[in-house]
């Protein structure tokens, strides 16, 4: 804040500065400018008027000059050439006359006589006078010795008999002459000569002590004595404006400096200097007072909305931010305290949210291990330990795919109320994931534990209703226990987990935590992370179990099948990977896989001049993939297969996931000309309306019944119905797991149309097929009365 109000009073200080500089500055230069213009009109005034003076004060002298050159004795002196006469007539003019000159001189120039006290004359004044003349005849400026004169001429009558003479009266311009005229104008005079030459500017006379011809001379601008400007000259220590003025119109050798001290045509300038400076400094005081208010007007809401903002960021919600104004602070003030009103719900909800599951209401995981790791801490030796009981309610996945998610989400709140009417309040019940909860049980053994999850299935196993739909839930149940299973609240949580899904593997409805089961699911883990690199190394390899027509005992097909030699782990069956890649969503990989090798397969058995067709299993999560189609028939393009050949293979469960969205695939598989079978038939969840309106060609009954036949009469009366229900549906029967010849021909007794298993051949390496299919028809036929023979 400090540094926003010193920007403000820097701010306004400038602004005023700025304003203050340019006013005064005009100000000043104008009044700097009209003080000049005043001088200079003053000077040029004074000049005027010391022409006039000078010029009345010639006319006055030549008016008394004429009355004198008449006179008779006057007339007589000079006509009579006696000097002495000449000069007692002079003297008389010279009382009659203020002047400092008389001169009488003939038409030559010739001085004839002359009064000037103690100054010696020159032979000849016509060089000397005759060069200087300007203006009237009768007046001139000239040069006389060492001074300057105004002389005045007028001709004297020439006498009968004599020669024509002239008198001239000379003014002298000299210190004297100057201190008159400047107190009779207010102005210092110079009267200099600027003839030119080496002698450059010549002082005659000055009103002004101190001033000599030699500084005078340094001082002076050519230019300025020739074209009448004002111009500054310092003399003796002392500043003047001046002004150069001819003393004649037209005169070019002798004229007048006219100065005025700058001080004195400064003086009111500087007054006014004074007075604006002054102001311009009051204006800044009252500038950065105003400023100062000013900032601290703005910087106080500022400073409020930044301790504001810190006690937010503090998590501080609690005190809003009060600015009495109506301004565009207040408005920010007001914008603020909405942020601030909107930030504390959002916090807030975002806090439950963080510790709340929003469809429930229930905590979640993370409150969940919050609250476990404080039981485990609280738990004291020797007494109840804290049990953990992970529940997995199984099908609601399924119920939301086929009943939709509102539907879903409905029966899920059921569940969690009634979990939570079931559950003592001193325990926590939380939803962790999906249909996936906790039950965090304080002060109980772990035998407790058991009855209290046996107590809340059996409260889940009376089923869910929600808008008339009747729900059974298939919910398993881990339990891990303090101390026995860990004192980490996630290593609890992580065992409880493992129970709960070796529970649903194992089809028990409880399970407690078996020591090592974390060490298997984490090598689960490991192979499903070393799926991807199998894929892509090449690890996987195809095994073919043959299948054999009953009706005429020929080999018809073959049924892939994935093994892994993994580089560390060895030789791993399906069970080991399959399942693990089904549950955490990269069975596509090994479908893909599978898929490509077998169709590669066909062709090669086609080659070979064996017409057999190969079958391929696809999972669940293959049937809701839209893009299969679209694969599996570049596959059989790039191999040139016919579509007849490739069976796929897919299950009960597989379809019950989502059955419409299966149905829409397999349609198109079906279209494609690919042979769609139902796997493990009699094992899963689908009814006779759904086979009805599948898109399947075949069904294949599970081993399961087919391993104990025909001693098993109930097998065989499974068995037998499933015949005759697939040949009344149009579809054919393959029966998997024959391990005797008896139930090979009890099947084909049933018009079973084909089977397979151990009795024929276990499953071999994808390249020893060929092999073991001429073997196979090589011991037909050497026994034509047996249908069906081993080939080893």
């Amino acid at each position: 804040m400090r540094s926003l109000r010193v920007k403000v009073l820097a701010l306004a200080a400038l602004l005023v500065v700025f304003t203050q500089v340019g006013t005064i500055g005009t100000l000043l230069f104008a009044a700097n400018r009209e003080v000049h213009h005043t001088a200079a009109d003053k000077l040029v005034t004074a000049g005027t008027m010391l022409r006039r003076v000078l010029q009345l004060r010639a006319d006055q002298l030549r008016n008394t000059l004429r009355v004198l050159a008449s006179e008779r004795d006057f007339v007589a002196a000079v006509a009579s050439n006696d000097p002495d006469a000449l000069a007692a007539a002079l003297k008389r003019s010279g009382a009659r006359v203020d002047a400092d000159l008389h001169l009488v001189l003939d038409a030559e120039g010739h001085l004839r006589g002359g009064l000037a006290g103690s100054m010696a004359f020159p032979d000849t004044f016509d060089i000397a006078i005759r060069n200087t003349i300007e203006g009237s005849p009768d007046r001139t400026i000239g040069q006389v010795g060492s001074g300057a004169f105004d002389l005045t001429t007028v001709p004297v009558p020439a006498a009968p008999g004599s020669r024509p003479a002239t008198l001239t009266l000379g003014v002298a311009l000299d210190n004297e002459r100057a201190q008159r005229i400047a107190r009779l104008s207010g102005l210092n005079v110079a009267f200099v000569g600027t003839g030119g030459g080496d002698a450059g500017t010549v002082l005659f006379g000055t009103s002004i002590q101190g001033l000599d011809t030699r500084s005078l001379s340094r001082s002076i601008p050519g230019h300025a004595a020739r074209d009448g400007q004002i111009f500054e000259l310092r003399v003796a220590g002392r500043d003047y404006l001046a002004i150069y003025q001819p003393l004649l119109k037209d005169a070019s050798g002798f004229g007048a400096l006219l100065l005025e001290p700058l001080d004195d045509a400064l003086a009111p300038y500087r007054i006014l200097r004074s007075t604006v400076l002054v102001l311009g400094g009051l204006a800044l005081l009252v500038a950065l007072a105003g400023g100062a208010l000013a900032a601290r007007a703005i910087t106080r809401p500022i400073r409020q909305l930044s301790h504001a903002a810190h006690r937010i960021r503090n998590g501080d919600y609690s005190e809003p931010v009060r600015v009495p104004a109506d301004d565009e602070l207040g408005m920010l003030a007001t914008a603020f305290n909405t942020m601030r009103s909107g930030i504390a719900e959002r916090e807030e909800r975002i806090t439950y949210q963080a510790r709340f599951d929003p469809l429930t209401g229930l905590p979640n995981r993370l409150m969940a291990l919050e609250r476990l790791e404080q039981a485990l801490h609280a738990a004291q030796a020797g007494e109840p330990g804290v049990g953990l009981l992970v529940l997995d309610l199984g099908s609601f996945g399924a119920i939301s795919s086929s009943l939709g998610h509102e539907i879903g989400d409905a029966l899920m709140a059921q569940a969690a109320e009634r979990l939570r009417a079931s559950i003592d309040a001193r325990h926590l019940l939380a939803r962790l994931e999906g249909d996936r909860f906790a039950v965090v049980v304080e002060g109980m053994g772990i035998d407790a534990a058991r009855e209290l999850a046996e107590d809340v299935h059996r409260l889940l196993g009376i089923g869910l209703s929600v808008h008339d739909v009747n729900v059974s839930l298939d919910a398993v149940i881990g339990i891990a226990h303090h101390p026995e299973h860990g004192n980490a609240a996630d290593r609890l949580l992580l065992r409880a987990m493992v129970a709960q899904e070796d529970a649903r593997a194992a089809q028990q409805r409880i399970l407690v935590y078996q020591d090592g089961r974390e060490e298997h699911r984490a090598r689960q883990l490991a192979i499903l992370g070393d799926l991807r690199r199998a894929v892509r190394h090449d690890e996987l390899r195809l095994y073919l179990q043959p299948k054999v027509s009953l009706a005429d005992g020929r080999v018809c097909g073959a049924e892939a099948l994935v093994r892994w030699d993994h580089p560390t782990l060895g030789w791993l069956p399906p069970g080991e990977f399959i399942g693990v890649a089904e549950r955490f969503g990269n069975i596509s990989l090994i479908t893909h896989w599978a898929l490509a090798a077998a169709v590669r397969e066909c062709r090669l058995w086609i080659e070979e001049g064996l017409d057999l067709t190969v079958s391929v299993n696809l999972s669940g999560r293959d049937l809701l993939d839209q893009r299969l189609p679209t694969f599996i028939l570049g596959l059989l393009r790039d191999h040139d297969l016919p579509p007849r050949h490739l069976t796929l293979e897919v299950t009960e469960e597989a379809l019950v996931r989502d059955f419409s969205r299966a149905t829409l695939v397999l349609q198109c598989l079906r279209d494609l000309g690919v042979r769609i079978a139902i796997d493990d038939f009699g094992t899963g969840y689908s009814s006779l309306s759904q086979i009805r309106n599948l898109p399947v060609d075949e069904l294949k009954i599970d081993r399961s019944f087919v391993m104990q036949l025909p001693a098993s009469r109930e097998d065989a009366a499974i068995v037998g119905a499933a015949v005759d229900l697939a040949h009344h549906l149009g579809l054919e029967v393959v029966a998997e797991g024959v391990e005797s010849a008896a139930a090979l021909d009890w099947l084909a007794s049933r018009h079973c149309e084909a089977a397979q298993g151990y009795f024929i051949s276990r499953p071999m390496p994808a390249e020893a097929l060929v092999d073991w299919v001429h073997r196979y028809r090589a011991g037909r036929d050497a026994t034509p009365d047996i249908t069906f023979v081993r080939a080893g």
